[in-house]
């Protein structure tokens, strides 16, 4: 790589991009304040402007900054660019972790699959709560234009997310390369370009000084936001798709069980064959992982064909049987993880469901308004600003990793846990109540500081007791 000389990263005196920027993280509620997040920093433009920005809006929102860079090993200055990274946090006392692959990637697709386990790691070991990496318009544009030509659906075709579970952000979504590029000018930053993004062989290369200028060159100059709106519609349109597909789907449940479900055969087979695979994959969602495309065909043209009494075994443990006039889809318990149920609270209004956590079955009860009359002895309440939190609520047990912001700042509940002198046998017993953001509740034990006292807000509350 080569560099371009610049001052470093200081405070910002062009606020045109980290004023929009600012104003996009508060109309989204990508990040909240007072968080820990760490970037994804290849040393690239992108990843460089993205940390500038969040250096300048650090304290102003109370995050605590931190870097994670991965060697892929598949250049020999390679070792340089990590040096060179690390250099940079120093100087800007950022808590940085290198990592560097045990042995060079094959491909495009492994350096992808070991980057990103070495990133969620780091932001393990670097105690934060968010991974944000520096995906960009172009970049988005250029996913769309690959998987088109791939033939993917409209999942495919929704192109990169703004979120991913469990902790990866991507807040530069929105925002143009020559943009970020203008960026780095007016506050003169250094950063590395990599060579090996003008190989030619690789198809990603190829679209992006290839394929897209020769059609912008060819009477189409705004190809580019036009595949950006194709992805924004093809989001809006999945999402519709599936809320259309779980309905139809619920029609069709017959019973309904912990990892097995069964589906009324007839009723299935009158929908059109590309319905049909929406609902597959939907009643396999229940249970288990989704299947391929090849495995989705599959199991569809076995639906339809098989006689009464046969089975066909699906990726992840998954087994599709027909029983006379019904279709059972259910999951081998020798394949499930050692994981509880989990429940989400999908109408904020008012709902009362049960779960299981550690073995003990209970009973969640949820409403919006204060507290309404004498409470159980064993039951536990909680009440929450509406503003507060970021849907969807769900109750579920501990898993490693999970944090609560407390008055003192954010801690890992394993910390918390330890403090209390709660042993790892007894964490997961203790129900937690969780949004997008994290840890709300620690049921019978801590409330976060988003818990509130019913006062004059509009506040959702929730009550859970152990069922009878």
């Amino acid at each position: 790589m080569s560099s371009r000389s610049a001052s470093g990263i200081e405070p910002s005196t062009q606020p045109d991009l980290a004023a929009r920027f600012d104003d996009h993280l508060r109309s989204s509620r990508l990040l909240p304040e007072r968080t820990e997040i760490t970037v994804a920093l290849s040393g690239g433009l992108d990843s460089i402007v993205l940390l500038d920005l969040l250096v300048n809006l650090s304290r102003q929102w109370g995050w605590r900054l931190s870097a994670a860079h991965f060697d892929h090993r598949m250049r020999e200055e390679s070792g340089a660019d990590a040096e060179w990274v690390r250099r940079l946090c120093d100087g800007l006392s950022i808590p940085t972790v290198v990592g560097r692959a045990p042995v060079v990637p094959a491909g495009e697709a492994e350096a992808r699959e070991l980057r990103y386990r070495f990133l969620y790691q780091a932001r393990e070991e670097l105690d934060s709560t968010w991974l944000a990496t520096a995906h960009q318009a172009d970049d988005q544009a250029e996913t769309v234009l690959f998987r088109m030509l791939r033939g993917s659906g409209l999942v495919g075709l929704s192109g990169i997310p703004h979120n991913r579970a469990p902790s990866i952000v991507r807040p530069l979504l929105p925002f143009w390369r020559a943009e970020l590029e203008a960026y780095a000018d007016s506050r003169k930053l250094e950063y590395l370009t990599d060579p090996s993004n003008l190989d030619l062989r690789i198809t990603r290369n190829r679209i992006r000084h290839e394929l897209i200028p020769a059609i912008e060159a060819g009477g189409e100059p705004d190809i580019r936001r036009q595949l950006v709106r194709l992805s924004d519609l093809a989001r809006r349109a999945s999402s519709v798709v599936g809320q259309i597909t779980d309905r139809a789907a619920e029609a069709l449940v017959l019973e309904a069980a912990e990892h097995r479900i069964v589906v009324a055969r007839t009723g299935f087979l009158a929908y059109d064959t590309s319905v049909r695979a929406h609902l597959l994959r939907a009643f396999v969602a229940r249970v288990g992982p989704l299947p391929d495309r090849v495995g989705t065909r599959i199991a569809l043209e076995f639906i339809s064909t098989c006689s009464s009494g046969r089975s066909i075994d699906l990726a992840g443990g998954v087994t599709v049987r027909r029983e006379y006039d019904r279709v059972v889809v259910e999951r081998r318990t020798d394949t499930l993880p050692a994981l509880d149920e989990s429940l989400e609270l999908e109408e904020l209004r008012s709902g009362e469901r049960d779960v299981t956590i550690s073995g003990v079955r209970w009973r969640v009860r949820w409403w919006l308004g204060a507290p309404k009359g004498d409470r159980s002895s064993d039951e536990y309440f909680a009440c929450f600003d509406l503003s507060e939190f970021q849907s969807p609520l769900s109750v579920r047990s501990w898993r490693p990793g999970d944090r609560i912001r407390l008055n003192a700042g954010t801690r890992k509940l394993k910390k918390v846990f330890a403090d209390a002198r709660i042993g790892r046998s007894e964490r997961c017993s203790y129900p937690l109540l969780v949004d997008r953001w994290g840890v709300l509740w620690i049921v019978g034990l801590l409330r976060g500081v988003r818990a509130t006292g019913h006062g004059d807000k509009e506040v959702l509350s929730v009550s859970i007791r152990r069922a009878r």
